[in-house]
């Protein structure tokens, strides 16, 4: 059943006074679409909601989505009764209704992974974390890498390689980015990359959609393999820096409420015809200080004030 928690009825206008006369300008009305879901989850979509609403100024409409009733059309009526300009839809349940919306109002997705094919003519921020700011973190914490590893799956990770792949020479970087179609040879990749390993220099990269890595039995391999050779190994997954890697950035939901606000402002603006989905640059780091102690490497205060999340956990 979709039902509202609550809705601002009515828009916000201010005032303005330019030279020669005055005029209105309006504040969009935004409506938030997600599933119903417990805790932790719930608070994650009221944190991106908090920062929506920082930005835009004003309340968001919060529109539930349950299991028991998936018709849009009950939806799409409570956001035309409610006078709605723009709508975000967070998370896999919000995707799946998304173009559906779309039909009626400007829309943003939000908080899921996807890719540009899966939502062909819409816009939004996947959770993906955009690889330069990876890059640039691993830059910081560990200046002399000079060489990034990625084994991937193409059919889940093309697009946010094809982006590492500019970005990482901007950066200094040479990217070393190996497609593999199944857990054999990937696992045949992994362990000839190990053999080669020799030093800090090269550093591997484990994206966090990665259907190329063997969590249960490849994952512990590297990792040991990386401890033994003193070598990076960072991750887009943050389960992955509790189990020993060394950096992960992970979302920092109330930013990312605040730049999809901004996005659907520019939606809006658009009429909807906007195409662009984003990789996520509102990122909290996490780091493994026992991996770093093991590699050698010394933060500043500075830069340990900037660690969101650090394992093992004091």
């Amino acid at each position: 059943m979709f039902s509202r928690l609550f809705f601002q009825l009515g828009l916000v206008f201010c005032l303005l006074w330019p030279i020669g006369g005055g005029a209105w300008a309006q504040t969009p009305s935004v409506a938030i679409v997600y599933p119903d879901v417990r805790e932790p989850y719930r608070s994650v979509f009221m944190e991106i909601a908090r920062g929506m609403e920082q930005e835009l100024g004003q309340p968001v409409g919060h529109y539930l989505l349950s299991e028991r009733d998936n018709s849009t059309q009950k939806l799409l009526s409570d956001l035309k009764n409610d006078r709605v300009d723009v709508v975000v839809t967070l998370g896999r349940a919000g995707l799946a209704v998304a173009k559906a919306v779309a039909a009626e109002f400007p829309v943003v997705i939000g908080a899921t992974m996807m890719r540009p094919d899966e939502v062909q003519g819409l816009a939004g921020i996947s959770l993906t974390p955009a690889p330069e700011a990876m890059f640039d973190r691993l830059k910081k914490l560990v200046p002399e890498v000079k060489k990034v590893t990625v084994i991937y799956d193409p059919r889940q990770t093309a697009w946010e390689i094809g982006h590492a792949e500019r970005t990482a020479s901007e950066r200094g970087l040479t990217l070393v980015a190996q497609p593999t179609g199944n857990l054999h040879d990937s696992s045949e990749l992994f362990r000839q990359i190990l053999l080669e390993v020799k030093d800090n220099s090269i550093a591997l990269w484990l994206p966090r959609e990665n259907a190329a890595m063997d969590e249960q039995a490849l994952l512990p391999e590297v990792l040991r393999e990386a401890w033994e050779k003193n070598f990076v190994v960072f991750s887009s997954n943050l389960d992955h820096v509790r189990k020993g890697a060394l950096f992960s950035l992970y979302p920092d939901n109330f930013g990312m409420g605040r730049s999809l606000a901004g996005l659907a402002k520019q939606q809006l603006q658009a009429g909807g015809k906007s195409e662009s989905v984003q990789l996520l640059q509102d990122l909290l780091v996490a780091v493994n200080l026992r991996t770093a102690e093991h590699l050698g490497l010394r933060f500043s205060n500075q830069t340990r004030r900037e660690f969101a999340m650090v394992f093992p956990v004091p």
